[in-house]
């Protein structure tokens, strides 16, 4: 049945009745003080067991023991010796003596014998010398391998490794001095930047999947999705500070869907190792799109370039419905997360008019909505540029507006 438009006006009278406790004329899809406290706390929990499992799994105790115990024991003399080789600078190993007290050489310099007898100690130097697994991929002097444990860096490749390590952190002792505690503090900043790009990431991908896990058990009760294709992000690699970079394990896998299947229980298994849905398929063709690009061709071949989080389409209709979805629960990014959601349904709304096609539903979906946020969102629907705005949050905590939610929803797809 096609989904029969709603008037805006009624929209906000209905969800008003809801959340009497906004403003009269504050938009029904704003968050009040204590939804926005709630999410917050929330989004901690959840970047807090992240983080803490990133830290487990570095070990960087047994890290720093180990750095602790070469310290005890090195030779000085035959670092003093073979500094120009290692590319460690004299004048900072004479900071090094004059600290006090006088500061170990390996707490900040490291040997090709360090690193090929203890391979994770790869890990704690990369972060001393504030480099990113990113950017040693980039200059092709990859350390995942190592920093795993999973296999000892070649002779030659420790040698290159420690070389630039060195150069670096002699560089950052003379400029930035030095603190019998320093290695620590330039390690875990170093790491903490990491783990915040992470832990962003790992937001909106929780975010999606809390969208998905929904709109799939529901539609498996209506008996209208046939399959869903996913990847498997497994655990967080340790130091990764741009998980979208990450490689997903495997290739896409499809789950076809039966009626008499425990699709909780399925859901429940997969995103405990980091599902990433990809996509949607109902029984009447439709599908439910994640992170797709499409790129359409307009007059005299200029090409249109669109990717929306999430968009359905129909074997006839490349676009029904498109949504951005913003998962943080920062009030302060509230306002920058609504200016990256309509740069890219403009570009959708743009693309359309230039093209031919008819405009396609657009939604705005978000962990919180701040006040100005809201009224903006409410204009660009009294302009007809959006059909719907979701709170995640409300939606979490309140039945009925999740269950209008779905309902939506299910109609967007043409599964009603």
């Amino acid at each position: 049945m096609a989904r029969q438009k709603r008037k805006s006006g009624k929209k906000i009278a209905e969800q008003a009745a809801l959340y009497g406790d906004l403003t009269p004329d504050l938009p029904p899809f704003a968050s009040t003080s204590e939804e926005i406290k709630r999410a917050v706390e929330r989004n901690a929990v959840q970047r807090g067991v992240l983080l803490v499992k990133i830290l487990i799994s570095l070990n960087m105790d047994e890290a720093l023991a180990t750095v602790g115990k070469i310290a005890a024991e090195y030779d000085k003399e035959e670092i003093c010796e073979a500094a120009e080789t290692l590319g460690i600078d004299a004048d900072a190993l004479t900071l090094l003596d004059q600290a006090e007290p006088p500061i170990p050489y390996p707490y900040y310099f490291c040997t090709p014998a360090y690193l090929v007898e203890h391979p994770r100690l790869v890990m704690y130097y990369r972060n001393v010398a504030m480099l990113s697994r990113k950017v040693m991929n980039g200059i092709g002097l990859g350390t995942e391998s190592y920093e795993l444990n999973l296999v000892a860096p070649p002779a030659s490749i420790a040698a290159e490794l420690v070389h630039y390590f060195n150069i670096i952190v002699s560089k950052l002792i003379k400029i930035g001095g030095v603190t019998p505690q320093r290695h620590i503090e330039m390690a875990f900043a170093n790491l903490g930047d990491s783990l915040g790009g992470v832990s962003r990431n790992e937001v909106g991908r929780l975010a999606s999947a809390q969208v998905i896990r929904l709109l799939a058990l529901h539609l498996h009760r209506k008996w209208r999705v046939a399959s869903i294709t996913y990847r498997l992000k497994g655990r967080v690699m340790p130091g990764d500070e741009d998980d979208d970079d990450q490689v997903d394990s495997g290739v896409a896998q499809v789950l076809i869907v039966s009626p008499e299947m425990d699709l909780e229980g399925i859901l429940d298994r997969l995103e405990s190792q980091r599902v990433k849905y990809r996509e949607l398929t109902m029984r009447n063709g439709n599908r439910l799109l994640l992170d797709r690009q499409h790129e359409w061709q307009g007059p005299e071949g200029k090409a249109f370039r669109i990717g929306p989080d999430l968009h359905a389409q129909s074997p006839l209709v490349d676009m029904l419905w498109a949504g951005e979805i913003k998962g943080g629960a920062d009030p302060a990014g509230s306002d920058e997360h609504w200016k990256t959601a309509t740069q890219a349904l403009s570009r959708i709304l743009e693309a359309c008019e230039k093209t031919g096609r008819s405009k396609p539903d657009l939604s705005f979906l978000a962990t919180i909505i701040v006040e100005r946020v809201a009224r903006e969102a409410q204009a660009w629907i009294e302009q007809g540029r959006l059909s719907s705005v979701y709170n995640l949050t409300k939606i979490t905590e309140s039945p009925t507006e999740r269950q209008a939610f779905l309902d939506e929803m299910t109609a967007f797809l043409g599964c009603d």
